[in-house]
């Protein structure tokens, strides 16, 4: 058993019960009993010692590498799953709120998530929220960075709705790279579900500038 064995079940759980505890329309005596076992388990276990989540990544190879300045781009075909960030609220699979999308290569300098977002995620009924639109385009635009070697922060993001983002359906989000200048790279991205596109957007990522002595240059 690996060591995120354990944190990626106990994170499964909790996502089954946000969504039955958002989604379902439970009586006053089921609501009381999970009020009751949560506190109960949340007054054993919100003392512990405090994760880092620097410290979090730095277990998974990658990431490591990463955050050690190294150009390492991922060695994936068309179509692999890319793991951007297992920690990460949009598709990480050890978040207790996760919204469960994947992410994948589409081309050398492309990349699609894809899923389906909960109704817990609903702004307006019958909608995703505008803002969780924002956090799962710059996270597609993250693992984009990320497959291509990049340690880029976001300076900028713009995002246009151009109509509902459905619930409960599969959508895809995609990123693609537009430019880049120096240590500035400008990706483009948009959203779109059965009934066609529904949001566009454009970010700034500026690359990081402290790269530790003799790491590889990035192209």
């Amino acid at each position: 058993m690996s060591p995120w064995d354990a944190v990626a079940k106990a994170a499964k759980a909790t996502r089954r019960l946000n969504r039955a505890i958002s989604g379902r329309r439970l009586s006053d005596e089921d609501l009381e009993e999970i009020a009751d076992a949560v506190e109960s388990l949340a007054a054993r276990f919100d003392s512990g010692a405090p994760r880092d989540k620097l410290e979090d990544m730095l277990t998974r190879p990658h990431l490591a590498a990463i955050y050690a300045g190294q150009y390492t781009p991922l060695e994936l075909e068309v179509g692999d799953e890319i793991e951007f960030d297992p920690f990460s609220i949009a598709g990480g699979e050890f978040h207790p709120a996760s919204m469960g999308l994947s992410f994948f290569k589409e081309s050398e300098t492309s990349v699609v998530g894809k899923g389906t977002i909960d109704p817990m995620f609903a702004g307006p009924p019958e909608r995703v929220h505008g803002g969780v639109q924002a956090l799962v385009i710059d996270e597609v635009m993250g693992a984009l960075n990320r497959m291509r070697g990049r340690q880029a922060y976001t300076a900028y993001l713009k995002v246009g709705y151009k109509g509902p983002a459905p619930l409960g359906v599969p959508v895809t989000f995609r990123a693609w790279v537009h430019n880049t200048e120096g240590r500035k790279i400008t990706l483009m991205g948009a959203g779109d579900g059965p009934d066609g596109r529904f949001m566009e957007a454009e970010g700034l990522f500026i690359q990081r500038e402290d790269q530790p002595e003799g790491s590889q240059p990035t192209p």
